[in-house]
């Protein structure tokens, strides 16, 4: 077997797709996944996105992507879409093809010998959980499968293996190559090369003390409780517990309407579910790191509460302890090993809440009818709260939503309304411009004939719009809503509080162009249309929803648009700007209020 029959064979174990972009370092890489049965390469038309859709395309399978790319600029190309994984923690995988070995510079002291020779190792070991050009031929039928089981492993994330050019096309003993690929095939979880430690029986009992003690309790449930079943298992916690629960954007959907689900919170989030947290007395987080966008002012956060965590990254709690703020209970575990602990121990001792907490839930209520809402809008052209709810309206349960970052990803996650089973997809972490088109490509591609979604703003869609172009030429089941604001809102918004609103590179009149996205997307010979009102907007909505071939619609945002609440530098979480609510709420909040 050729060794790039084997890389092909190898990945189709795990994936259907590999997202490529043709080169000279990778022709034999790409030729063997062509010619492999059970799994299809998909030609994009620039390495970032392909990185993105492949990123996409895990989280929507719960296992892993794959993406080929040659040498130098191609692998380079790579990094932004590898950082996406990375940072949200998603097991992707990246094969780079490199010169030939004889061809490579090593330690002859020149910057490249090869045509397009780079070290692309170097460059992806800060942002991947293992990245490794492999010495010989042979090195492959161990490093391929090991780098696979460690993506999977552990805390997630992606991998690189690089191939030097003359290595594809040796062909390896067959027999080595065949119980290799067996040995793959009978891979499982639990003999991961990066086993975690359970939960620690004791620790789960002195939490289950104190959620009971608490009158204030809140969970928090982070992206690391990832699937169904095991957000299943934490509702069912917090039911026996009757504690209610705050989750991260990565989570919108989980426990759709339940009436334990308080929603989001954060930087960008609804007044009234910060308000909730920062009064909260038992703070417990399942899966979420709680970086800054979660906590804001960290010395401010919760300030009165005891803290705790479920972390499968030790690293991610013992942080906290170089910042000055204590997490009185850190459990180094899966999610999973914490749930098995927690519900033994409530099953096995019929255990409940000891400390009525109806004067909590009626609080709770109380400030979200009180400070959650759509924002009052005056401005001209489609008013895009009322677009962000117009467009959760017409969702339906189980579709997945593709968001590009900037002030589309807060008006789909906090002013739309999420149902049961639905998956809202992003670099919640790196937060790229440019994730939202090619990341509903991955996930299109395995959706079968169900419609994708894809949410994006006028810059971020100019990042990767050349994958209208993949979108044309598989005529994939998208539909695509553009928020037009001819400009960047979000950075225009930092440059209100710290610039005195000199727009300079993010507005049309500091050299950003005003482009006609429909237009252009029906030169990619895609439908498309360009909305001017709400009303509109509706009829276009009707008229496009049952389309099975992808569509673009355009939605003309006034420039003075500014997405809001947010959290300002410095604040609380429960003094959002604008500031006009925030009287009211300082009467409201149960521990003592602090300046902002």
């Amino acid at each position: 077997m050729k060794l790039s029959d084997f890389v092909a064979s190898a990945l189709a174990v795990f994936t259907d797709h590999v997202f490529v972009v043709q080169g000279g370092a990778a022709l034999h890489l790409i030729d063997s996944v062509h010619q492999c049965d059970g799994i299809v390469d998909i030609p994009m038309q620039h390495e970032q996105a392909c990185a993105m859709a492949a990123d996409a395309y895990a989280k929507a399978q719960h296992s892993i992507g794959a993406t080929i790319a040659t040498s130098g600029p191609g692998a380079t190309n790579l990094l932004t879409g590898i950082a996406c994984s990375y940072f949200d923690s998603v097991p992707t995988v990246h094969i780079t093809g490199n010169v030939a070995s004889f061809r490579q510079s090593g330690s002859i002291g020149v910057r490249q010998y090869g045509f397009q020779e780079t070290d692309i190792v170097s460059m992806a070991s800060p942002i991947t959980k293992v990245a490794y050009q492999i010495s010989s031929p042979e090195d492959i039928l161990q490093a391929l499968p090991q780098a696979i089981y460690t993506a999977l492993g552990g805390r997630k994330g992606p991998v690189l293996i690089d191939i030097p050019d003359d290595f594809q096309r040796v062909v390896l003993d067959s027999s080595q190559c065949a119980n290799a690929l067996d040995n793959l095939r009978a891979y499982t979880p639990s003999v991961s090369v990066n086993a975690l430690p359970c939960a620690d029986e004791v620790q789960v009992s002195e939490v289950l003390a104190q959620f009971n003690a608490a009158q204030r309790p809140v969970f928090i449930f982070g992206a690391g409780i990832s699937t169904p079943s095991l957000q299943a298992q934490f509702v069912h916690i917090a039911e026996k517990l009757d504690v209610p629960f705050l989750v991260t954007w990565p989570n919108k959907s989980m426990a759709a309407g339940h009436p334990l689900n308080v929603g989001t919170f954060g930087t960008h989030s609804s007044r009234g579910n910060n308000v909730v947290l920062q009064n909260a007395d038992f703070v417990f987080s399942v899966g979420c790191r709680m970086d800054s966008r979660a906590t804001g002012k960290l010395d401010l956060f919760a300030r009165e509460a005891v803290v705790g965590m479920v972390e499968i990254d030790k690293a991610e709690m013992d942080k906290f302890d170089t910042f000055g703020f204590e997490v009185a209970y850190k459990l180094h575990c899966s999610a999973q090993s914490f749930a098995d602990r927690l519900i033994a121990l409530t099953e096995s001792n019929d255990a409940h809440a000891s400390l009525s907490k109806a004067a909590w839930h009626d609080y709770i209520s109380k400030m979200q009818n009180k400070y959650n809402g759509q924002p009052a809008y005056a401005l001209p052209l489609v008013n895009p709260y009322e677009a962000a709810r117009q467009m959760s309206a017409h969702l339906r349960e189980n579709d997945k939503i593709c968001v590009d970052t900037g002030t589309c990803l807060p008006l789909t996650l906090v002013y739309s309304q999420e149902k049961a089973g639905q998956q809202f997809i992003s670099s919640y972490n790196n937060t790229p411009m440019g994730y939202g088109l090619p990341a509903a490509i991955g996930v299109a591609l395995q959706a079968k004939a169900r419609k994708t979604f894809s949410i994006n703003g006028d810059g971020g869609l100019q990042m990767n719009i050349q994958e209208l172009a993949t979108v044309a030429a598989h005529n994939l089941n998208i539909l695509i809503i553009l928020y037009n604001n001819q400009g960047h809102a979000m950075i225009k918004q930092t440059q209100d509080d710290w610039l005195d609103a000199r727009y300079i590179a993010s507005s049309s009149n500091s050299g950003l162009p005003k482009l006609n996205f429909a237009n252009i997307a029906k030169g990619y010979g895609i439908e498309a249309y360009q909305v001017t009102s709400n009303a509109v907007f509706a009829q276009v909505l009707e008229k496009t929803l049952n389309a099975t071939h992808p569509v673009l619609i355009e939605l003309m945002i006034d420039e003075g648009f500014r997405c809001e609440p947010i959290i300002k530098y410095g604040n609380p979480l429960e003094a959002m700007s604008p500031a006009d609510l925030n009287m009211s709420i300082r009467e409201d909040m149960l521990v003592a209020n602090v300046e902002s």
